[in-house]
């Protein structure tokens, strides 16, 4: 039985993703985020299975071992499958964001089954990987998911944020978004450039 209630409690999570990803579509929020120009160079950012940003949708199912299920709006799409996926020692719902097919976040959801003790051996297990973490405002994760979901985080939602650079291209977020409930959020700072390209960089 408890098995059964995390997998209907992860499809809600899902479901509830997916409603977001559409409604904001629709009403035409979602930003044209600009992917970066070239595939990733050799030695940069690789996620499980030996996924890469920029990678298709296409490229990322050839690399996983298990169906994946899509869902599309504009330039906007994400991946996922319908099962939880092993993250350390702890089972987590995944999802892969692209903008025009290229890959540009992804994002581990733990949900609200874990500890304080899950959460502290996560951060333990992310310094081991990408080295001693920093404490960023939660103002950080918060712009960054405004891009995909305006307005469903808010600052007072977000707590106890870790985060972590890994190489040039790389950002990760570990962090608690409700009462004991939390994610990883993998992001590609290529996508992170302005639409046309330029920035301002007046006085900088």
């Amino acid at each position: 039985h408890g098995k059964e209630k995390n997998m209907k409690k992860g499809l809600c999570v899902l479901l509830m993703m997916l409603m977001l990803f559409s409604a904001a579509a629709a009403d035409g929020v979602i930003p044209d985020l600009r992917p970066t120009e070239s595939p990733a160079p050799a030695g940069g950012f690789s996620f499980r299975n030996g996924i890469q940003w920029n990678m298709s949708r296409d490229q990322v199912r050839a690399l996983e071992n298990m169906e994946l299920t899509d869902r599309s709006n504009g330039s906007w799409s994400i991946l996922y499958p319908l099962q939880r996926v092993e993250v350390s020692r702890y089972q987590a719902d995944l999802v892969y964001m692209f903008h025009q097919d290229s890959l540009q976040m992804i994002t581990y959801d733990f949900g609200a089954a874990g500890t304080a003790a899950d959460f502290s051996y996560l951060t333990g297990a992310l310094d081991s990987v990408y080295g001693e973490h920093t404490e960023p405002d939660a103002s950080v994760v918060v712009s960054i998911m405004d891009r995909i979901y305006p307005g469903y985080y808010t600052a007072d939602r977000i707590h106890s944020v870790r985060g972590w650079i890994s190489g040039e291209d790389t950002w990760l977020y570990l962090y608690y978004y409700a009462e004991n409930a939390y994610g990883i959020l993998y992001v590609s700072t290529g996508g992170l450039a302005p639409a046309d390209g330029a920035y301002i960089t007046t006085g900088l």
